[in-house]
C-alpha cells in the first residue's frame, strides 16, 4: 500500500520500482480485504484499455472481458478518454489515467 494519491501512471512506476504490479484483485476474499485495508476508498487496478480501445489488460492477466463480473454494472463505459481501471465498494470502474488516487502494489511470492 502506498501512502500518497497517485496517478495510474505514477502507480505503475512506483510498484515497478518497488518490485511489483498495481494490484489485480482475483477473487471477492480478496476484493473485500482490500476493501477494508481503505475502508470504501477508491483504489487503482492494474487494468488498462490505454493500448486499444476497450482492449483491457490487466498486470499477471491476459485480457478480460468487459462483462467480467468484477466491473461494476455499466461499466466499462468509455466515458470520455477513460482508460485506467479503479476499484470502488461496488466493483472496477473506468476512468481517466490521470486522477489522483490510492495505490496498492503486489509482488510475486
Amino acid at each position: 500500500m502506498h501512502d500518497a494519491y497517485v496517478t495510474w501512471e505514477e502507480g505503475k512506476q512506483i510498484c515497478v520500482e518497488l518490485g511489483g504490479v498495481m494490484v489485480v484483485p482475483q477473487s471477492e476474499e480478496e476484493l473485500q480485504h482490500l476493501d477494508n485495508i481503505f475502508s470504501g476508498q477508491l483504489f487503482w487496478i492494474g487494468c488498462t484499455d490505454i493500448v486499444v480501445e476497450g482492449t483491457w489488460v490487466c498486470f499477471g492477466e491476459d485480457t478480460i472481458d468487459e462483462q467480467d463480473e468484477r466491473w461494476a454494472a455499466g461499466e466499462p463505459d468509455s466515458n470520455g478518454n477513460e482508460d485506467c481501471a479503479l476499484r470502488a465498494t461496488s466493483g472496477w470502474y473506468d476512468n481517466g489515467c490521470d486522477v489522483y488516487t490510492n495505490l496498492i502494489c503486489q509482488r510475486p511470492a
